[in-house]
């Protein structure tokens, strides 16, 4: 509404000399609506900010500040955090890593949710499996759900 450059902290002065000569001379109601008006213009100033002080951190932190929100969501609803890898062996196309556990994991039926690419980062919830594994590497498990990650 204002600047905050010396004319229109002058005008804010004659705006509030004038408010005080109708305050001396008015009747309670129109004092009450002038503090009112002293009230919101007082406000006004207290929040007029420049653009200028806004600064690249704050908006790549509240970016932040969402994907730990995400992520904890996730977390909260049974899904780990996990990144998929294409492998050189034929027997296991796919290894899963997740985040919290060091052996590595060959998600058997994970064409069943992806028809093409398969993304890198994903949330998943995930089911040991009993039986041989395919590969050296990973031990199967069967995926019971699967969402890209945004990160």
């Amino acid at each position: 509404m204002f600047g905050a450059n010396k004319k229109s902290i002058e005008e804010i002065i004659i705006i509030f000399n004038n408010f005080y000569d109708l305050y001396r001379k008015g009747s309670q109601h129109m004092k009450n609506m002038l503090k009112i008006a002293c009230l919101f213009i007082t406000l006004s100033l207290y929040n007029c900010n420049s653009v200028k002080g806004t600064d690249t951190k704050d908006i790549s932190s509240a970016k932040t500040d969402v994907q730990q929100t995400t992520s904890k969501e996730m977390i909260e609803k049974g899904f780990s955090k996990g990144t998929i890898a294409t492998s050189k062996s034929k027997e296991c196309p796919y290894i899963l890593t997740i985040e919290e556990y060091t052996d590595k994991l060959d998600p058997m039926n994970i064409e069943k949710f992806f028809k093409g690419d398969v993304p890198k980062q994903v949330w998943v919830k995930f089911a040991s499996l009993r039986m041989p594994s395919r590969c050296n590497e990973a031990r199967p498990v069967s995926i019971l759900e699967i969402e890209t990650r945004k990160e």
